[in-house]
C-alpha cells in the first residue's frame, strides 16, 4: 500500500469511528467501505464496527422508505464481508419486510452455513418458509375427508366422459393427481404462486406424471390455445376460505365459464355448488376477542370508561376454531346463501356488490349475542359433500363479530348478508340496546389492544401493583403496553405523578387514552412520542410491555434491549417487570403436527376401490400400495417449520406428559442451558411426547406474578413440535433432556439424548 493510500485509510478510519460515536451512521457506513474497500488487510479488524452502523443505517433508511438503497448497502457489503452471518441475516430480514421471502431463504440458508447456531437467521428462515408457503396447506393437505371426497368425486366424473380437466389453484398437485389417476386424457394445472408451482413440477415428476401441463399463471390469466389447447370439460377447485367467498371464487369460475368452459360438452365445475349457513351465538371467546366492554373492568380497576366500546378492526370476518370452546347458539342455524358454481347467471349476480341475502332468525333462549358464525358444505355432485362444520376440518368457522348485545327468547334477529369485492360480509341488528348502554361511543382497535384489555386477571394485577406505588415519588412515568392502565392509574391516583409518557403513532389510540384522562379528571400531563430518541427526560419507572399477542416476544434478537430502557431512567428508576421466564411442558397431540408438515397416507382414499389391485392381496402389502400412490409430503416439507405461535386452547387438543417448569430466565446476551423433564409415566400413555407447549411466567416485582399461559390471556403460547428423529432418542421411562439456545429473547429447544 502506497503512502497516499495508506494516509486515506487512516483519516476514514478515524472519521468513521468519529461518526459511528456521534451516532451519524450515514456518513460512518461510507467511510467505513473506503477502510474495507482500499486496505483488506483492515477488515477483520473493523467488521464489527461495520456490521453495526450497516444494520443501523439499514433500518434508517428502511424508515425512509429508501429500500433500494437499502439493498445496495448490502449486496456492496456483503462483497466485502461475503461470510458474515449477521450481515446475511439482517439483508434477509429487510427482504422479508419488502415481501421477497424466497431471495431471503437464500441468505438465511447462507448464514446457517456459515454459524449453524444463529438464532436470528434460524427464526427469519421460519417466518419465509411461512410466507412462501401459506400455513394452510399443511392442515388442508392432512384433511383426509377433504381429501378422500375429492378423490371420489373426480374418479366419477372422469368415468363419465370428462376427460380434459383443469385444476384451478392447483397448490401442490394433489387433486391433478387425482384426475390423471382416474384416467383422464388430458389434465392441465395452474398455481400463480410460484413457490407452489415448484413443488407441483416436483411432485408430478415424482409421481410419474410428467404429462399433466402445469402453468404458473391465475386461472383468469388463461388462454386458448396459448396455454390449454382446447376447451375444458372438467373444472376442479378448492380454493375456499372459512367464509366460502374470500379467495374470490365467485370472480374467478365467472371467467372459468367465459373464457374455458367447453359448453358444447356441457362442460362442468366441482364443487357443483355450496351451502352458507349462519347462526347468532353467544361465546366469551368470541367476545374477548373481538370487543371491549369496559363497564366489566370497573370492579376491578378505578378507571372510569364510561360510554365507551370497542370492537375489532377487521372489516370482514375472523376466523375461529370454535370445537374446543364453550358456545350457546341463540338462533337456530339456517341457510343463508346457495350458490352454483355451474350457473353462470347466479354467479355473475352474485358477484355484485350489494345485499345479496336478508334472515329472519328468532331467538331460542336468552343470552347476550357476540356476534355471527357461519359455516359451508360444499356439494361435490348430488351425492358427496364436505361440510366446513365437522370438527377435524381443516377450515375454521368464519366469525362476524359486534358489539355484544342482550337478546331474549323469541327476539327476532335480522341478518343481512353483502358481497363487497367479491367478499361476504354479514350484520345484524335488533331491538335490543348494546351489552352495557346504547349510547356508547364504538372505536375500532387492533386485535392486540382488546385482547390485552379483555385480560381482567392482568388488569387487576396491574391495579393492585400500582397501589402499591402509590405514595411512591415517581413524577415521571413511561407504560409501553398496548393500553396505558398501569401508568393512568399512577396518574390518576399517584400525588407525586406528574407526566406519563407514551409512545405511539395511531391517532385513535391518542384520542381513546385522551378521553379517558380527561374523563377522570387526572391533573398530571400526558405526553405522545412517535419514537424514544424524543423524550426529553429520564424517567422515575417504565413498565416494559414487549409481548407480541401471537406467543413471542418483541425484538427479539435486539442487543441489550433491558439496557436501552434502563439508559432511560433515573439513576434511582424501576424497570418493570423484573425478570421473564420461560415455561414449558411436554405434550402429546395429534393436532400440532399437522399444522406444520404433511404426511402422504393423509392423501390417500383408502375408502376407495382400486380397480388395479388385488382384492384377495395381503392387507399389509395394499396399505403399503395405498401409502405410496401419492407422494407430495417430501416436497412440501421442505417449507415446514417447528415452531407454532398464535396458539390457544381452542385450536389444538392435547395430553400433557410432565408437569410445567421453568426453561430458562429471558436475559440480554447468548446463553446456553439445559432442562431435565422427569421420566414419563407410560402406563396411562401409548405415545411419546411429540411438542413442548412454551409460555412466559411474567414476574412484575416479587408480588406479582402472571403467567401468559390461561385462558384469556393477553398473549397467545406457541409449541415446539418435535421432529420424528427427537421422538427416537426420548426412551420409554427415561428423563427427557431439553437444550435451550436463548439470544436476547429468542429461543430454540432441542430434545437430546441421555
Amino acid at each position: 500500500m502506497n503512502a497516499d493510500v495508506k494516509d486515506i485509510v487512516e483519516k476514514s478510519l478515524k472519521k468513521a469511528q468519529e461518526h459511528d460515536k456521534s451516532r451519524n451512521v450515514g456518513k460512518a457506513y461510507a467511510y467505513y467501505t473506503a477502510v474495507a474497500e482500499l486496505c483488506p488487510s483492515k477488515r477483520k479488524q473493523i467488521e464489527n464496527e461495520f456490521t453495526n452502523v450497516l444494520c443501523e443505517w439499514g433500518m434508517q433508511l428502511a424508515f425512509q422508505n429508501r429500500h433500494q438503497d437499502v439493498l445496495l448497502c448490502y449486496q456492496r457489503s456483503l462483497d466485502i464481508f461475503p461470510t458474515n452471518a449477521r450481515m446475511l441475516c439482517n439483508f434477509a430480514a429487510h427482504l422479508l419486510k419488502n415481501d421477497n421471502p424466497e431471495k431471503a431463504i437464500v441468505y438465511l440458508k447462507r448464514a446457517l452455513k456459515i454459524e449453524p447456531t444463529f438464532l436470528p437467521a434460524e427464526r427469519n428462515l421460519q417466518n419465509a418458509y411461512s410466507m412462501v408457503v401459506d400455513r394452510w396447506h399443511f392442515p388442508m393437505l392432512n384433511d383426509k375427508i377433504r381429501n378422500s371426497a375429492f378423490e371420489r368425486a373426480i374418479r366419477k366424473f372422469v368415468a363419465k366422459g370428462y376427460n380434459i380437466v383443469l385444476d384451478v389453484g392447483a397448490g401442490t398437485g394433489l387433486l391433478s393427481l387425482y384426475a390423471k389417476d382416474a384416467g383422464a386424457e388430458k389434465v392441465y394445472a395452474c398455481e400463480y404462486s410460484l413457490v407452489m408451482a415448484k413443488i407441483a413440477k416436483k411432485v408430478f415428476e415424482c409421481n410419474n406424471a410428467p404429462n399433466i401441463k402445469l402453468i404458473p399463471k391465475l386461472s383468469s390469466d388463461l388462454r386458448i390455445p396459448d396455454d390449454i389447447s382446447e376447451r375444458i370439460k372438467l373444472v376442479v377447485t378448492e380454493t375456499f376460505d372459512a367464509g366460502l367467498f374470500g379467495e374470490l371464487i365467485v370472480p374467478s369460475m365467472i371467467d372459468v365459464h367465459l373464457n374455458l368452459l367447453d359448453y358444447n360438452q356441457k362442460g362442468i365445475i366441482v364443487p357443483g355448488s355450496a351451502t352458507l349457513y349462519i347462526a347468532g351465538v353467544e361465546c366469551e371467546h368470541i367476545r374477548n376477542r373481538s370487543s371491549v366492554i369496559f363497564s366489566k373492568i370497573k370492579d376491578i380497576c378505578s378507571i372510569n370508561f364510561e360510554h365507551i366500546s370497542v370492537v375489532s378492526e377487521d372489516e370482514f370476518y375472523d376466523t375461529e376454531n370454535l370445537e374446543n370452546v364453550c358456545i350457546t347458539y341463540l338462533t337456530e342455524p339456517q341457510e343463508l346463501l346457495k350458490i352454483n358454481f355451474n350457473n353462470l347467471l347466479e354467479l355473475q349476480e352474485l358477484n355484485k356488490d350489494g345485499v345479496k341475502a336478508i334472515m329472519h332468525a328468532k331467538c331460542v333462549c336468552n343470552g347476550i349475542m357476540d356476534g355471527l358464525v357461519a359455516w359451508f358444505k360444499l356439494h361435490l355432485d348430488n351425492e358427496i359433500t364436505i361440510d366446513s362444520s365437522y370438527g377435524k376440518s381443516c377450515w375454521q368457522h368464519a366469525v362476524f363479530p359486534s358489539v355484544p348485545k342482550v337478546c331474549n327468547q323469541k327476539d327476532i334477529i335480522v341478518v343481512t348478508a353483502k358481497m363487497l369485492n367479491g367478499k361476504l360480509k354479514c350484520t345484524y341488528n335488533t331491538r335490543e340496546k348494546a351489552y352495557n348502554n346504547d349510547k356508547e361511543s364504538v372505536i375500532a382497535m387492533t386485535k392486540e389492544f382488546i385482547t390485552f384489555l379483555n385480560d381482567f386477571e392482568y388488569i387487576k394485577l396491574l391495579s393492585q401493583m400500582s397501589d402499591s406505588y402509590k405514595d411512591k415519588n415517581l413524577p415521571n412515568v413511561m407504560d409501553l403496553s398496548p393500553f396505558p392502565i398501569f401508568g393512568l392509574l399512577l396518574l390518576k391516583n399517584n400525588k407525586y405523578c406528574d407526566n406519563l409518557y407514551y409512545v405511539t403513532d395511531s391517532s385513535v389510540l391518542k384520542s381513546l387514552i385522551l378521553k379517558v384522562v380527561n374523563d377522570n379528571n387526572m391533573k398530571g400531563s400526558l405526553h405522545f412520542y412517535s419514537n424514544f430518541d424524543q423524550i426529553p427526560c429520564k424517567m422515575d419507572i417504565i413498565l416494559m410491555h414487549n409481548f407480541d399477542i401471537k406467543g413471542e416476544l418483541k425484538d427479539w434478537g435486539q442487543e441489550s434491549y433491558q439496557e436501552f430502557f434502563r439508559d432511560l431512567l433515573k439513576p434511582s428508576g424501576i424497570l418493570l417487570p423484573q425478570e421473564v421466564y420461560f415455561m414449558g411442558q411436554l405434550i402429546y397431540s395429534e393436532d400440532l403436527p399437522k399444522m406444520v408438515y404433511v404426511k402422504d397416507i393423509n392423501l390417500q382414499n383408502t375408502s376407495s376401490d382400486d380397480s388395479n389391485s388385488d382384492k384377495n392381496s395381503n392387507q399389509e402389502c395394499a396399505k403399503n400400495e395405498i401409502c405410496e400412490r401419492y407422494r407430495i409430503a417430501k416436497f412440501i416439507n421442505e417449507y415446514k417449520i417447528d415452531q407454532v405461535f398464535d396458539l390457544n386452547s381452542s385450536l389444538y387438543m392435547c395430553h400433557p406428559l410432565s408437569d410445567a417448569q421453568i426453561m430458562t430466565q429471558i436475559v440480554d446476551g447468548v446463553q446456553e442451558s439445559a432442562v431435565t423433564f422427569r421420566s414419563i409415566d407410560m402406563k396411562n400413555n401409548e405415545s411419546l411426547p411429540n411438542a413442548l407447549v412454551c409460555w412466559y411466567k411474567v414476574k412484575l416485582t416479587n408480588e406479582y406474578i402472571y403467567s401468559t399461559n390461561r385462558i384469556n390471556s393477553f398473549m397467545n403460547h406457541m409449541a415446539v413440535i418435535f421432529e420424528d428423529d427427537s421422538q427416537n432418542v426420548m426412551p420409554k421411562a427415561a428423563d427427557i433432556k431439553i437444550k435451550i439456545r436463548q439470544m436476547n429473547g429468542l429461543i430454540s429447544v432441542k430434545v437430546i439424548s441421555n
